[in-house]
């Protein structure tokens, strides 16, 4: 059988509406779980301070301020790098690949119809190892703090930008070994969201890198339509699989 047959049966076309009411219903559960979580989440953006200058920051931090958005660069007073790329960033990320030799059993079907079994030899570049490297402390609006404060999104590194002699953005080493190199370069300008307590911020504070306190509100606004579209395009699916699936089978029950 296919997985719409020729001859689908009344009581599997009734058992098939079931299924999907049962799906829609469910889905509905879920998906008000998923909405109110992110909106939530965009509510504590909306409601934070938009801190807009140094010294509203520093006396938030003295005065336990709360949630706040604040824009500015993240920098640091050191750098870290490895000494075939140069320069300094405030974190950076060594990754090698290898040309690694794989085999698989496949099976073909010649001219007649013949069925045969063979080991196919293929290469693929594997990921074999990785080294990172970050300053201690960085800077925003002035204030020193420690590295796992922020919470700074990486990026992939062009070698062109660093003059790195290197082919499709690799350095390679013979024919079997290539690096690649990920960095957060500084300075790096965004938002931060976090909370000003104690004199100080939250740890792992979430950066918005070239994200005003404005543009970070509407885009976790967004989020929620975003994420409850994604949630039903994907219960569509899996609620039309589950239909496939249930017609697909012999259903001798339901005679």
């Amino acid at each position: 059988r296919t997985c719409l047959p020729m001859r689908i049966k009344k009581r599997e076309v009734l058992f098939s509406v079931i299924i999907v009411l049962v799906m829609i219903f469910i889905g509905i559960f879920v998906s008000d779980a998923i909405l109110q979580g992110a909106v939530s989440k965009s509510e504590s953006y909306r409601t934070a301070t938009v801190i807009e200058n140094t010294d509203q920051f520093y006396y938030g931090m003295d005065t336990n301020f709360g949630n706040v958005l604040v824009y500015g660069d993240v920098s640091s007073n050191s750098s870290v790098t490895y000494d075939e790329i140069g320069g300094g960033f405030i974190y950076i990320e060594k990754n090698k690949e290898e040309y690694t030799r794989h085999t698989r059993t496949v099976t073909k079907t010649d001219s007649n119809g013949k069925k045969r079994t063979e080991t196919e030899v293929y290469y693929t570049w594997d990921h074999v190892w990785s080294d990172r490297r970050h300053v201690e402390g960085i800077t925003f609006h002035g204030r020193t703090f420690p590295y796992e404060s922020i919470e700074l999104p990486a990026e992939r590194l062009n070698l062109d930008s660093v003059g790195v002699d290197n082919r499709m953005n690799y350095i390679y080493v013979g024919s079997d070994d290539r690096y690649y190199y990920n960095v957060v370069p500084m300075p790096m300008t965004g938002t931060i969201y976090t909370s000003l307590q104690n004199g100080t911020i939250n740890d792992s504070s979430a950066l918005f890198r070239d994200m005003t306190p404005e543009q970070v509100i509407a885009h976790m606004e967004q989020n929620e339509t975003i994420y409850t579209v994604v949630f039903w395009v994907i219960w569509v699916l899996l609620t039309c699989g589950a239909v496939c699936a249930f017609l697909y089978l012999e259903n001798k029950w339901l005679d």
